[in-house]
């Protein structure tokens, strides 16, 4: 009888016990569909990269002539073109200028006395010509003289009226002036020549001043040219990257005193996978990103792509140098990524990926109505990136659509597994 009672009282724990331990039927959670609303926007499909920003073009700066240095300004510094970069010790070039100007002092000064002594000896000459020229036309007038009273004395002589020494006289004093005129023939080639002989004289010795005139001036040109370069002025606005020479040592045209940045634009060079760079353009609009500015995005423009690649970490890729305006932010070496908008569509309706479904009869959505139903609607697509799609025809602003779970990562959308039933206790356990 006892034995019957245990069992019992057994049997009665065993029931209670798969009672309360059975496993409960777990209510199906029904989650409500993700809709979302059709608006007009912009979709860009980019090819990406990343480099590092460098002004546009740099320049090491150099002396033009060799000297002490004196003063530099200092890495960092923004500058204006034209303005004093560093200076050379002027003094012995100020020195070489005096000098040069003394040089064409004196030139100029032994030009003008040559020239006040040629005039002078060609004013004398000249007057000693004329003087010649007149004895040459008296000459002649006496000669002609001479020859009527020869003839008038011999036809009187011929005649009877003249005895014959007055006609040996009156020919004697015509061979008298016949010398007389040659004679003074002669003097007036002689200070003919002599003139010709001193003005071209007086021409040569004038090139020769007058060549040492110029030369005179270009000495002062070039010192001057030189101490004028004493002082090293930037070629361009921009900032100096870094300084290479420091105060008190000797430089020269092969010294890099400074490298200058230009701060115009800057350069950014991105590397492409070899399997986009095709669709990059010169001139594509490009969406820049920097490390040091976050949360801004700046403008850009292809200005390059390189016909050759090179290999990075095993992989082609091509050098993309994009042309940034200037910002006074922007530092050299700045880490940089840069999106290359390739193809972009604007004010057009878009929808997530997400909500198209693609067949061999084209693209579809699940349209949400307003009395709660759907209906399935077929879609003509446009440009697409990674996330959302353009759609050309079938929906208009404001539609609803229903989005595809594909995907979709949480609790939500992991089914609830009920616990497994403990095993029951059997008699002698």
């Amino acid at each position: 009888m006892r034995r019957w009672f245990l069992l019992l009282v057994l049997l009665g724990l065993g029931v209670g016990g798969y009672f309360l331990l059975r496993p409960k039927r777990v209510a199906q959670v029904v989650e409500a569909p993700e809709v979302y609303t059709v608006v007009r926007g912009e979709v860009r499909v980019t090819v990406s990269g990343s480099g590092s920003l460098a002004p546009w073009q740099t320049l090491d700066v150099r002396p033009e002539v060799q000297g002490l240095l004196r003063s530099v300004v200092e890495e960092g510094t923004w500058v204006e073109k034209g303005q004093v970069l560093a200076e050379l010790d002027p003094t012995s070039f100020r020195q070489a200028l005096e000098e040069a100007q003394a040089d064409l002092a004196k030139a100029e000064a032994a030009l003008a006395n040559t020239r006040a002594q040629g005039e002078s000896a060609l004013a004398s000459l000249k007057a000693s010509l004329k003087s010649a020229e007149v004895a040459y036309a008296n000459a002649q007038a006496s000669l002609s003289t001479a020859q009527r009273n020869l003839e008038a004395t011999r036809l009187l002589y011929q005649a009877g009226g003249a005895s014959q020494q007055a006609l040996l006289e009156a020919e004697a004093a015509y061979a008298s002036a016949r010398r007389s005129l040659e004679n003074a023939e002669v003097s007036v080639r002689a200070q003919q020549e002599a003139l010709a002989l001193r003005e071209a004289q007086l021409r040569e010795d004038l090139r020769i001043q007058e060549a040492a005139l110029v030369q005179a001036r270009l000495a002062v040109a070039e010192a001057q040219s030189n101490l004028n370069r004493t002082r090293v002025r930037a070629p361009f606005s921009g900032v100096v990257l870094s300084v290479a020479a420091s105060p008190g040592v000797q430089v020269g045209p092969t010294s890099t005193l400074l490298t200058l940045g230009d701060s115009s634009r800057y350069r950014l060079v991105l590397e492409v996978d070899e399997t986009e760079i095709a669709q990059v353009k010169v001139g594509l609009p490009v969406r820049v990103s920097l490390e040091g500015l976050p949360g801004q995005t700046f403008q850009g423009r292809v200005e390059a792509i390189s016909p050759q690649g090179e290999t990075v970490n095993n992989i082609p890729v091509f050098k993309v140098a994009v042309s940034l305006a200037p910002d006074p932010r922007f530092r050299s070496g700045m880490s940089a990524d840069g999106e290359i908008v390739v193809r972009e569509a604007k004010d057009v309706l878009v929808i997530p990926k997400r909500a198209v479904e693609r067949g061999q009869g084209g693209a579809y959505v699940t349209r949400l109505l307003p009395d709660g139903s759907t209906e399935r609607v077929p879609v003509t697509l446009g440009l697409e990136d990674n996330t959302r799609v353009a759609v050309l025809e079938g929906l208009k602003e404001g539609d609803q659509v229903i989005l595809s779970r594909r995907g979709a990562t949480g609790s939500n959308s992991q089914q609830q597994r009920p616990p497994e039933p403990l095993p029951l206790m059997g008699p002698g356990r």
